[in-house]
């Protein structure tokens, strides 16, 4: 048997029943993107920390912390795609007075896209120490 008759062998096995074998990558394909779009997941990600009602006249002093981490649960197709850039945690300053001050940070004050929720935020306080803005 020449090289030839090697060749057609091969490219035979590959064609021959080449509509099931479509058939069976078309549902591979479909069954891809079921699960891909209906399994939930979770995503622990940092949230950078925005700072809202700042009181007149205050500043924070000394150490801050940039972000902190936020359990996101959501469709895993979802997630995946999900940029930083999406996820911020917002504490709101409303009231405070100069001098140490503790705020809850709470999962209702974390903005993300809609289809996911916040599950935990660690840590759920935040320490800021506040002082007058000097001129």
């Amino acid at each position: 048997m020449g090289a030839g008759a090697g060749v057609a062998a091969q490219v035979s096995v590959l064609t021959r029943h080449w509509e099931l074998k479509l058939l069976a990558l078309g549902v591979s394909v479909v069954l891809w993107g079921f699960v891909m779009t209906s399994e939930k997941t979770d995503l622990i990600m940092a949230a950078p920390l925005e700072l809202e009602n700042m009181p007149a006249g205050l500043e924070v002093k000394g150490e801050r912390p940039d972000s902190v981490d936020v359990q996101l649960h959501g469709l895993r197709w979802s997630l995946t795609r999900l940029g930083t850039d999406r996820v911020k945690a917002r504490l709101d300053l409303t009231g405070s007075r100069a001098g140490e001050v503790t705020v809850r940070v709470l999962p209702e004050r974390v903005t993300v896209p809609p289809g996911i929720t916040v599950v935990r935020v660690n840590p759920s306080r935040v320490r800021l120490v506040l002082g007058s803005v000097r001129s």
